[in-house]
């Protein structure tokens, strides 16, 4: 498994998850901690995109 290629800073990755879980929110959408955790460990290169993507797969039952 590959970790992200361009993996961003701590600090990019909240302003980035803030964003887009405040755009989710007014679409009516709830992001939990756990959603942004999960998202935040991907985007700083803790977890890879093949456990980001099972993961999605398993939530969702795609």
């Amino acid at each position: 498994m590959t970790k992200l290629v361009n993996r961003i800073s701590f600090e990019q990755a909240e302003h980035a998850i803030s964003y887009a879980s405040h755009s989710l929110h007014i679409e009516g959408f709830d992001v939990t901690h756990e959603d942004c955790n999960f998202v935040r460990s991907v985007l700083t290169g803790e977890k890879t995109e093949a456990q980001f993507h099972k993961a999605i797969r398993n939530r969702f039952d795609v």
